[in-house]
């Protein structure tokens, strides 16, 4: 278990005024829409953080894997016109399904929206996600696929310099009210910060945690203080909480402290590195892309 003796402070400051806040905002989400898995609560969070934050969604439907059963596989001639037929319409109905759900969202909302689909396979699905301000996607179930070719989100997170957030199967979370923030001084954990702001700014309660602040440098005379300063200098509402992991697996530490916090979002950097077509995850990023059962904000 982690060491009980831990420490905590809050931090407040007069919220800047309206002339003096720095404008950090969310013009554009990109959610990318699974042919495969259940839509609804990723399209409805993806909606409900464009219609606070005003930002345009665009959501990228994935066609899904073509699937035939065994008689249609040997199938010769105008037979296999007709599974070609019928898998072309099962195609077409679960991304008609898919996009009637998704306007149903941005009509309900108010928000300016845009639907792409692309082909099964598609070479093209990363360029998507560049010029995005962020980026939400389905967290693949089973998770952690760490060696060999990445999956789509851990390509995404590794590679895109976007912002991503995996939202869980079966998440059910539609507003960030609540967020934890995992802080360690390292350059990921900065971009993190800095790229979830605006999320952090229109939060109600905002937690930094500082795990084993001695094991990294770069924390200053009080570990985890000038970031949460930083941040609520933009307007956020920070505390900062110390915890001692006590040889516990510091990824799970962090998914049980979200949980004590009752955190809508998690917001941390992923500590990785890509060695030609190996890619490889840090432990504390790997229990997190297969464990957390909240949406989880990773940069890079």
């Amino acid at each position: 278990m982690a060491n009980d003796q831990s420490t905590r402070s809050s931090l407040s400051e007069p919220a800047p005024s309206s002339t003096e806040k720095v404008s950090a905002e969310l013009a554009e989400i990109v959610v990318f829409v699974d042919g495969r898995t259940e839509a609804a609560g990723i399209l409805e969070f993806a909606g409900v953080l464009a219609q606070e934050h005003g930002s345009h969604l665009t959501a990228v439907f994935m066609q899904p894997e073509p699937a035939a059963t065994s008689p249609e596989m040997f199938a010769r001639g105008k037979g296999m016109e007709s599974v070609i037929e019928v898998q072309q319409a099962r195609l077409e109905g679960i991304e008609a399904d898919r996009r009637a759900l998704f306007e149903g969202i941005v009509r309900r909302h108010g928000i300016p929206s845009e639907w792409r689909s692309l082909p099964y396979l598609s070479s093209e699905v990363g360029v998507h996600a560049y010029y995005a301000d962020l980026v939400v996607i389905a967290r693949p179930e089973p998770a952690g696929q760490t060696a060999g070719p990445p999956g789509l989100a851990e390509s995404l997170v590794l590679s895109s310099g976007r912002p991503i957030i995996l939202f869980p199967p079966r998440g059910t979370v539609s507003r960030v009210r609540r967020i934890l923030v995992a802080w360690n001084a390292r350059r990921e954990a900065i971009r993190a910060a800095a790229d979830a702001r605006p999320l952090l700014v229109k939060a109600e309660a905002v937690q930094v945690l500082v795990v084993d602040h001695e094991r990294h440098p770069g924390h200053g005379p009080e570990p985890g203080a000038d970031i949460a300063r930083h941040l609520a200098r933009h307007g956020a509402q920070v505390e900062v909480r110390r915890l001692s992991s006590g040889g516990e697996d510091v990824g799970r530490l962090l998914l049980s402290q979200a949980a004590a916090f009752h955190a809508d979002l998690v917001v941390m950097g992923a500590y990785g590195q890509s060695q030609l077509s190996e890619w490889m995850f840090g432990g504390v990023t790997r229990t997190v892309l297969r464990e957390a059962g909240v949406p989880v904000l990773m940069s890079r």
